[in-house]
Order: C-alpha cells, then structure tokens, then sequence
C-alpha cells in the first residue's frame, strides 16, 4: 500500500548558501543584541526570519518526526537548535514564572557544552567533527550566542503576556527530536 510520509521542515537558509561553515553547520546571521562573533541578520522584508526564528517556527512539527532528511549545512544548524529548545523546555517543567525560566535559560545555554568530538555530543555522525581548533571554537562561539538567543525568544513563546505558562509549548517537553536529547 502506499502512504504519505510527511516531510520535516527544512531552513530556507539552504536556498540561499554562501554561508561559512563549522562542523557542518552553517553559521547563519542571527537577529541578535547580543554579543558574539556573528554578523547580524539584515532583513529584507518584515516577515524574515533568521535561523532562531525558523527553529521555534518549525519545532512543534519537526520535533514530531524521528527521521531528518538533511538538505543542507542550515539544516544541522536547525536540528542543533531543535535539540536545544527540548533541552529548555524539559528544563521549564518546574518553572512558573518568566523571570525565572529566562535567568535558568541563559545560564543553560552559556554554561560549557559538548561539540563535536566530545564524547556526550548529541548528534555524533551527523554533525562533522572540527578539522582545526579554530573551527571547533567558532562552533562553540556560534552556538552559544545561538542558544542564548534562542532561549530569550522561546521565553516569550512558552510564557504568555499575562505570565502565565502556554501549555501547549510545554507539553512538547516530553518529545524527543529523532530519539535524541542534549546531555550536557
């Protein structure tokens, strides 16, 4: 019999390349006040979206699926970040206020984290090993600012403006993205 298999949501960034790389992943602009070695994203139009944007805009469907076909270095720089909201997320259960979840969050997502090679890195094989130094560090560099980006945006998602947690956002903290969880 023949069925529909529902394809994942992949980033637009692999459309547009030229992007650098590190370990596979492409280093993308991030709409970003923080400090960090990226470029800042330049939108052409009010409805773009930087890499963080397409993360929290495709996580409630990709978290959904157990495979992945990757179509491009955005693409592993999308499944990272998938992995890291369920890891903020898992790490909200208990938390009921904003500020709160925000200041865990941060710290979560600054404190030291494997990449790969490490030996607790959560996507081995499929997220290339850095060839130099310099490479496993603008990894390490990219991702942090990443992932603290990330984690302010998904504050104001899982927590409504009344303060009050979205349930609907925090039920997909007991969904693993293709099997896998972030360990550090």
């Amino acid at each position: 019999t023949d069925f529909f298999i529902m394809p994942a949501y992949h980033s637009k960034r692999n459309e547009e390349g030229g992007y650098e790389e590190a370990c596979g992943c492409a280093i993308c602009p991030l709409k970003s006040e923080l400090k960090g070695p990226i470029a800042p994203f330049v939108p052409t139009s009010a409805e773009d979206e930087d890499i963080v944007d397409e993360t929290l805009t495709y996580f409630r469907a990709n978290v959904l699926f157990r495979n992945f076909d990757i179509r491009g270095a955005a693409d592993k720089t999308l499944m990272y970040l998938t992995l890291h909201v369920v890891q903020c997320l898992v790490k909200c259960e208990k938390i009921d206020d904003k500020p709160t979840a925000l200041r865990e969050l941060r710290a979560l997502s600054t404190k030291q984290f494997a990449i790969p090679g490490d030996p607790n890195f959560s996507l081995p094989g499929l997220i290339s090993l850095p060839a130099s130094k310099a490479e496993g560090d603008l990894f390490k560099a990219y991702m942090k600012q990443a992932r603290e980006e990330l984690c302010i945006r998904l504050c104001d998602k899982l927590f409504d403006k009344d303060g009050t947690k979205n349930k609907w956002w925090q039920s997909f903290s007991k969904k693993k993205f293709m099997g896998k969880e972030m360990k550090d």
